[in-house]
Formats: structure tokens, sequence, C-alpha cells
């Protein structure tokens, strides 16, 4: 049995409600622990990189002159100012939430690069799927805010961290004092207002219902299928096997229409 965690339409799996959790996954004989970030984690992230540099271009690395000289080369209207020595990690805005994905931990310095999470600010915000304006945002530690060109990361309690600007480094200013537009739950971590419901994985076709059907139909729709007016409903029927035979198809795998563990591992993001 997997416990699964269930937002936007969106499936992600988890063990434990920490500040990272994870699954162990058997694929092709082979063992690996998946982890999910966490709201929580990036709060917990962000409030470790208080009072530390701002640097552009910049992701949690840690400083050195090496660095210094390789962000001058690639942004040198933004490195007009002399090395001083700094030795800790650095972060620009939209850094300081890719430092928290790509590191192992808040004093991690060797961030791994991801491709697919590397966003401008701007991009974040589009990448959102759930989000509004400042009228509207929930109470909820772990959001992303912005405006223009910026984003930081609401803590709770009307406060915000942000990696500012190189003048302010990384610092905490009250929700209120900034001119934050909108709001949104960060793609890549899970909030704690999530769903969790625990389903089994079987092998589903057509004429299949219950919760797996439910859990692989939130799948679909996450990742963009339309499921006709039934929606996730736990019956996989003639709508449903038109989506998943879409979704088979545009991801390289056998269009049979039956959601096996291939067609699993590829809709829960692990292979």
């Amino acid at each position: 049995m997997l416990s699964a965690n269930v937002r936007h339409g969106i499936l992600h799996e988890f063990v434990q409600p920490e500040q990272e959790f994870g699954v162990r996954v058997k694929t092709k004989g082979k063992e690996r622990f998946v982890i999910q970030k966490t709201a929580e984690g990036l709060v917990a992230y962000a409030k470790a990189q208080l009072g530390r540099p701002y640097w552009y271009g910049t992701f949690g690395q840690k400083a050195d002159k090496e660095l210094y000289k390789q962000k001058k080369k690639q942004y040198p209207e933004k490195y007009d100012w002399e090395y001083a020595g700094e030795k800790q990690k650095v972060h620009d805005c939209v850094g300081l939430i890719k430092g928290y994905l790509w590191c192992g931990g808040p004093e991690d310095g060797a961030p791994v690069y991801d491709r697919t999470q590397d966003q401008s600010a701007n991009a974040m915000y589009t990448a959102c799927k759930t989000k509004g304006q400042m009228d509207t945002m929930p109470e909820v530690p772990g959001i992303l805010v912005f405006f223009p060109g910026h984003v930081g990361v609401y803590i709770g309690g009307g406060e915000v961290i942000e990696a500012r600007s190189r003048r302010y480094g990384v610092c905490k200013t009250k929700l209120t004092q900034r001119p934050w537009k909108t709001w949104g739950y960060c793609p890549y971590v899970a909030y704690e207002t999530e769903k969790t419901v625990n389903v089994e994985l079987p092998v589903l076709k057509k004429g299949a219902k219950g919760d797996a059907v439910k859990a692989m139909q939130m799948l679909l729709i996450g990742h963009g299928a339309e499921m006709g007016k039934y929606g996730a409903d736990g019956s996989f029927g003639g709508a449903t096997e038109a989506a998943l035979k879409e979704y088979q198809s545009n991801n390289g795998l056998s269009a049979d229409g039956s959601c096996g563990r291939r067609t699993w591992t590829k809709l829960l993001g692990l292979g």
C-alpha cells in the first residue's frame, strides 16, 4: 500500500509528514528513495539563510572568488562591486527557492541543478497551478509571493523571507510593507493543506472502479487531460480510457488504455 498525497489534481507520494519525506520505489528490480520537498522544509531553509548575501544568478552555492568571477562574467551589470571574501551560501530571489529544491540541506553549498525547475521569478509564478491576487491569499506558510521580477517565501504570521538585493541580502520583511501583487503554491513542493488518501496501485482497465481509479484520474487531470463531464469519479469509462491512451501516446508508452506499472511510474514522475 502506497500512502499518496493528492493536491490540485496531482498525486505526490510520501511516507512521513516531516520537512522532507519520500517513498521507497522499486523499478526494474532496483530500489531508490524519492524525496518530496515540502512547504515546511522551504520555510525552514529560508529561515536558515537569513542574513546571508544576495548574489544575482545564484541558488545556494557557497561563495568564493571563482564563483564571483564566473557570475561577474555572466552578469557584468549585476556585479559592479568587488568580491569581499564571502564564504557563505548565496542566493538571488528565485534562487532561494531553487536552493531549497536543489541542495541537500540549509548548509549544503553544492546544489544539484535541475533544468526542469530552472525558472525566473515571473516564470515561477506562471508555473504555479493555484495562485491569485493578494486579497485572496490563504494563511499557509511556504506560499510564494510575487511582484514583477521578484519572489519571496511567506513564512506565516504576516512575514516574508526574501533574497531582496545586494544591499539587504536575505532578510525578513512584513507582508504588508512590500508591494506584493500575487501569491502562488510552489509547484515543486507539497503543502500541509493537501488531502491524503491511501491507494493501492493495481493494473487498471476499462470497467474498473474505486480509489485507485480516482487517483489515476486525478493524476491524468494534473497532467492536463480532459476527463469529460464526470471528472475524477472513480469509474473507468470511455472518457478515462481515451484520456489515458492520449497520455500514454504522448509519453512514449504503449497506448493500450491499461494503467500498469510503467504508466503508474510515469504518472507519478518516478521514471
